[in-house]
């Protein structure tokens, strides 16, 4: 691969009657590479070509379900799929996980927009704070509204079912109304079970 000025370089020697031994040599290249380069219309962006491990084959599958859950980490993949009959290195399982981590990460900074009064995203937090001079950890209820963004948020002492129904109503009546739908995320207080990926 060689750059949009480098391209430039080669095509306007040859243009200007140089041989292409001469163009590699004044250019440090191999004169394969000026062939390449000068069969090509345009200068191309250098594009990876990603191959797949023959020793990945039949793990695959298993590892887009599984890394996820393991918050996209390579390493425990790699010892998951040891305990299966993987025989491969580190570094093959690292370099396939890598691609689902960056387009994970594209994914997951992408908006979702909804329509006003459409939606509400509730979740807890907890944080440490000092009441009474003893250093105490706090539960935070946010539910916050997918299209104006507005907020609600309160601070409790648990995360039991009671506190979590009273302050999804202490919500309602601060944002004036009640959004046609909430999205949890993966809360003990709704999640009921989950399904295994096999």
């Amino acid at each position: 691969m060689v750059k949009a000025d480098l391209w430039h370089e080669i095509h306007s020697r040859w243009k200007l009657g140089e041989t292409k031994k001469a163009i590699a040599r004044a250019l440090g290249l191999d004169v394969r590479t000026i062939r390449k380069v000068l069969r090509q219309k345009s200068p191309r962006p250098y594009e990876r070509v990603r191959r797949g491990s023959v020793l990945l084959a039949g793990f695959e599958e298993r590892i887009r379900c599984r890394v996820a859950a393991v918050g996209y980490c390579a390493r425990s993949i790699y010892e998951e799929i040891q305990g299966e009959g993987y025989r491969g290195g580190y570094d093959v399982v690292r370099r396939f996980v890598s691609p689902l981590r960056e387009e994970a990460s594209i994914e997951a900074t992408m908006r979702f927009e909804t329509p006003p009064g459409w939606q509400g995203q509730a979740d807890w937090g907890q944080c440490w704070t000092m009441i009474g001079g003893k250093r105490t950890k706090v539960h935070l209820f946010v539910l916050t509204l997918g299209y104006s963004r507005r907020m609600f948020a309160v601070a409790t002492a648990d995360e039991k079912m009671p506190v979590f129904l009273r302050s999804h109503e202490e919500a309602f009546e601060f944002l004036g109304g009640v959004p046609h739908e909430i999205v949890y995320d993966n809360l003990k207080s709704v999640v009921l079970g989950r399904t295994a990926c096999l």
